[in-house]
């Protein structure tokens, strides 16, 4: 026979029993994916320095060649 009915008072949960719900924050959600994509930020900003440092230097530009056309001589005033 339940204790309800022989007038006891039912053992339920006490207050301290049942955590209360809190949800999770933002960051708290999505921290895996946050570490993932700064991790891959960070490869792709190091790829790119290594990329630019590495790149191959330009060539000089070829020496050109100067073509001088002499004045006529006009007679001083």
């Amino acid at each position: 026979m339940p204790r309800v009915f022989r007038g006891e008072e039912p053992n339920g949960p006490q207050p301290g029993d049942l955590k209360e719900y809190k949800a999770k924050s933002m960051a708290e959600e999505y921290r895996p994916l946050a570490i993932a994509f700064w991790i891959v930020a960070f490869l792709l900003a190091v790829y790119f320095v290594w990329s630019v440092m590495r790149a191959p230097k330009p060539k000089p530009p070829p020496v050109q060649s100067v073509y001088i056309e002499a004045l006529p001589q006009t007679p001083a005033r």
